[in-house]
């Protein structure tokens, strides 16, 4: 019985032909040379094989991931531009660490920046809040809803949406880039590369682990009998945030994008209060496309 679950002696003959089963090219050894299908081999139907392949991909994920949240922090925009370069390997696809930025967000929220709840939109949007309070009062009375029902049905379906149409700001945010920081020498790839990354640290650094961090040192300071809620409050969140996101931005246009400090300076300030101006618009748009799809 335990037979079954142990792995044979490789016997591969490398000289017998094999046809392809996936587009039916002749070919020797284990890869087909123009699909790059692989030959299913006896040795990875056993235990073994798949548990080495749980832990291979699990520690392959890990190096990955450390090195590039690693560099990440310590060298703001060396991660996109180290991509761009070709250097690719050792670090995680910028595309993938954004998803699982924004994945881990909406998974542990503290903040609703990128998923503004019927409350927020109701109350602390200006002009735009008294007109969500109209077209909410009357969907409500036109289908004969509470106001309780209809936040649940809002929020799930703002939840799905926002999930995907904060890649807008991404994409909004790499055109903003390749505006403001135009260079012969650079593509277009290369300022979305850059904003991917801006994202990801802002999701993953301020909306996730920093905002966490906050709220156990207030849960740790109630147990003494601390209120320490300011801290999360916008003079003192809002402030740091704000902070550590025009800081990675100054540092990587002028580690990725070689510019000069204070070009990079400049520039990081009107970046930084387009990226502002843009979550607001995005928030507003947010309420709209939700209300279109229920």
């Amino acid at each position: 019985m335990l037979q079954k679950f142990k792995v044979k002696a490789e016997s591969v003959d490398y000289t017998q032909s094999h046809t392809c089963k996936v587009c039916s090219h002749i070919f020797t050894g284990l890869f087909c040379n123009a699909c790059g299908e692989k030959i299913p081999l006896p040795d990875e139907k056993s235990f073994k094989y798949f548990a080495e392949s749980i832990l291979n991909g699990f520690t392959f994920f890990e190096g990955k991931f450390f090195s590039t949240i690693k560099l990440l922090l310590q060298s703001p925009g060396s991660l996109s531009h180290n991509i761009s370069e070709g250097i690719c390997v050792p670090y995680m696809k910028l595309v993938s660490l954004f998803f699982l930025a924004n994945f881990l967000y909406f998974l542990f929220p503290v903040f609703d920046t990128f998923n503004s709840s019927l409350y927020t939109q109701l109350t602390s949007l200006g002009n735009h809040s008294e007109l969500a309070t109209s077209i909410v009062k009357q969907y409500t009375e036109k289908n004969s809803m509470s106001m309780e029902d209809f936040q649940n049905l809002y929020q799930n379906q703002s939840t799905n949406l926002s999930k995907l149409l904060i890649v807008v700001l991404v994409l909004l945010l790499s055109g903003i880039l390749f505006f403001i920081n135009y260079n012969k020498q650079k593509f277009y790839f290369d300022h979305l590369l850059f904003s991917l990354e801006i994202y990801a640290f802002h999701l993953l650094f301020n909306l996730l682990a920093l905002a966490h961090f906050f709220v156990f040192v207030i849960w740790f300071a109630r147990q003494w009998g601390l209120n320490w809620g300011i801290l999360l409050s916008d003079s003192v969140f809002s402030f740091l945030t704000q902070f550590t996101l025009l800081y990675f931005i100054v540092r990587g246009l002028h580690t990725g994008f070689q510019n000069k400090w204070y070009w990079a300076i400049l520039k990081a300030v009107v970046i930084y209060y387009l990226i502002i101006q843009s979550i607001h618009v995005y928030r507003i748009s947010l309420f709209y496309i939700t209300m279109w799809f229920l």
